[in-house]
């Protein structure tokens, strides 16, 4: 059980930054909100980079926890239990504060600052439609 906690943990690190990457690589990120489909929220400029950062900072942390399993100077959980207890999951968050702190704070001030904006692609639009098109391409 070790071996997969630790395998799954250099994979969700690798998940977190690579996600992390790839949104500090975007110029902007549209979120569309779960119960109004016609509006979003869109990051951009420092919202979108605080929130590239919040999953890069999440990823530093599980991949201290698997360093510091493989290394030896954090105990793993016991090798039966399929859930740690909570005093040893809270253990290991209070000895890596200064990664989980930058990852929440950053991933909150990113929806402070982001913007909320109407998705235009479900908004009406003054634009010819394809058969009012093939009518008046016909016609001439």
């Amino acid at each position: 059980m070790n071996t997969l906690r630790v395998i799954l943990n250099i994979a969700l690190t690798i998940t977190l930054l690579s996600g992390g990457v790839c949104l500090l690589g975007q110029d902007s990120f549209l979120l569309s909100e779960r119960w109004n489909p016609e509006a979003g929220t869109l990051f951009q400029g420092v919202a979108l980079y605080c929130l590239g950062l919040g999953p890069i900072f999440l990823g530093a942390f599980v991949g201290a926890v698997t360093y510091s399993w493989i290394k030896g100077t954090l105990p793993m959980p016991d090798r039966n239990t399929i859930r740690p207890h909570p005093s040893y999951k809270g253990a290991v968050i209070v000895r890596f504060w200064y990664l989980v702190l930058p990852a929440v704070l950053f991933v909150f001030l990113a929806f402070i600052l982001a913007d909320k904006v109407p998705i235009q692609s479900l908004q009406p639009t003054s634009q010819i439609g394809v058969a009012e098109l093939s009518r008046s391409v016909a016609h001439s």
